[in-house]
């Protein structure tokens, strides 16, 4: 098992385990807790942030992955490369600190139609942002250095947690909505902090420049590198916040916060993408690096079948649960009930791409993901505007599934153009199929018992007969190795 493999699947463990405590915090906590004009208010204020730190770090997180290699010694301390991390994301920060000052009363008006929480509580941005901004950038910088895993742990699992901590401390009143939301933006704080002890305890925190090895041809390819890598995340995290964003400036805090639970639900298959991304850049820069591309091509399709093989399975069992979960949730987040299905779909197309944007990105046409993204970012505030007055959340979720479904289309061919491969085969047909008719008898069944027994049975039965249908189809080798070995522990087991 290489170890991309390895890690993968150490980082699905964790991401399981930040899903099932995230599925705590967002069906049973924050609709019960928090208003919906305060859920609301949450996600706009990172909404906000994560545009806003992808802005800040000047692309150095892009470049942490892509020019690791070229840096990398271990003896010569990396010649200074955590240095140019940590310095250079500091400028953007500051330029963003101008900008905030400037465009604060558009803000205050733009986000504050059903309530003035946003314009009361705007300021945290300052430190989320900043908090948001160098986790990402020490996160880069440890997994190029091949370590995905305390990232991932910091960021699916510990986050939670604390969030969990301070509403159940809210739900007892013991804290108010103030002291919650200032301990809120405390936690994102919290997680470069860690980090910075992590990267200490392993020897790896070489903040000391070395300004020899950094030559003038070194900073024109960091920068141009750099510069199109940045405006590309720009719009990238655009893309995947505008829904929330724009929501929120037409239709107000409250349905902000409905989209958000039903996004977070449908987003939920998401998670074998997360966790192969975790690791996947690293290794497909350095095979890159070295014209590598049978191993390029390898790791291409692989990602999508195995995300897929996952992906199809989580949406199985969300969809023929989906009134389960209406029964759990308040009444006014029942209107929710197709955004959960556009979300899905929208996902599992993501999914289907594999890794074409990490191809990209870290290949000498990367120019072109600006492109690509720009483009999409165009497609998406048009069908969000037009979409969003007429069909509310419902809208939204169909322009983010109609422009994913674009730009995956345009990546795709572009890195077939460029180098012959893709990373689709027929073996999506059969995992399609059993998808839906496991969802078509799904619905014909009726409730057993209670809701939660319902679900339990319900997602045993298709865990089951899904996992038996990918084994019989050979959908995935890693699929079938790991079905192998869960046999041969229940075997060893019984007897």
């Amino acid at each position: 098992m290489g170890i991309i493999e390895k890690q993968s699947v150490r980082n699905l463990i964790l991401i399981y385990f930040g899903v099932a405590l995230g599925f705590i915090s967002t069906l049973y906590l924050f609709p019960f807790i928090l208003t919906t004009q305060e859920y609301g208010l949450t996600r706009i204020l990172l909404s906000i942030a994560f545009i806003t730190s992808e802005f800040a770090h000047l692309g150095v997180k892009n470049i942490a992955i892509k020019f690791f290699p070229e840096f990398e010694n271990y003896n010569q301390k990396h010649n200074g490369f955590l240095f140019l991390l940590l310095v250079i994301p500091l400028i953007g920060f500051l330029l963003f600190l101008f900008l905030f000052f400037i465009f604060d009363e558009w803000l205050i008006t733009k986000y504050s139609i059903d309530s003035n929480l946003f314009q009361e509580f705007h300021l945290l941005l300052i430190p989320l942002i900043f908090g948001i901004l160098y986790f990402d950038i020490i996160n880069s910088y440890v997994r190029a250095n091949k370590d995905s895993i305390p990232g991932t742990f910091i960021n699916e699992i510990l986050l939670r947690v604390l969030l969990i901590i301070l509403l159940i401390l809210m739900n007892f009143e013991v804290i108010n909505f103030r002291v919650f939301i200032i301990g809120f933006v405390s936690c994102y704080l919290t997680q470069p902090i860690l980090l910075f002890i992590y990267i200490s305890s392993k020897q790896l925190l070489f903040i000391k420049p070395n300004f020899q090895f950094i030559t003038r041809d070194l900073i024109t390819r960091l920068s141009g590198y750099g510069f199109y890598v940045l405006l590309g995340g720009i719009s990238h995290l655009i893309v995947k916040n505008i829904d929330i964003l724009m929501l929120g400036s037409i239709s107000g805090l409250t349905d902000t916060a409905i989209y958000t639970i039903a996004f977070y639900i449908g987003s939920v298959i998401v998670v074998p993408q997360k966790s192969i991304g975790k690791i996947a850049p690293s290794i497909v820069s350095t095979h890159l690096f070295n014209s590598n591309i049978n191993e390029v091509e390898r790791i291409y399709k692989s990602s999508s079948i195995n995300q897929l093989v996952i992906g199809f399975l989580l949406f199985t069992g969300i969809i023929s649960n989906i009134n389960n979960i209406f029964e759990i949730l308040p009444e006014e987040y029942s209107k929710a009930y197709w955004v959960i299905i556009y979300i899905g779909i929208s996902k599992l197309i993501d999914m289907a791409g594999g890794v074409n944007g990490t191809i990209i990105m870290n290949s000498p046409y990367f120019r072109f993901n600006l492109l690509a993204t720009l483009l999409l970012i165009i497609v998406s505030i048009i069908l969000n505007f037009v979409l969003i007055p007429s069909y509310g959340i419902s809208g939204a979720a169909i322009a983010t599934m109609t422009s994913l479904f674009l730009y995956n289309i345009t990546k795709s061919f572009y890195v077939y153009l460029k180098y012959r491969i893709q990373p689709i085969s027929v073996k999506v047909i059969p995992i399609i199929l059993v998808s839906i008719i496991l969802i078509c008898i799904s619905f014909q069944i009726d409730t057993i018992m209670s809701t939660y027994v319902d679900i339990a049975v319900r997602s045993i039965l298709i865990l089951v007969l899904y996992s038996l249908s990918m084994v019989y189809f050979r959908i995935s080798h890693e699929v079938e190795s790991y079905w192998e070995k869960i046999l041969r522990y229940m075997r060893f087991k019984i007897t």
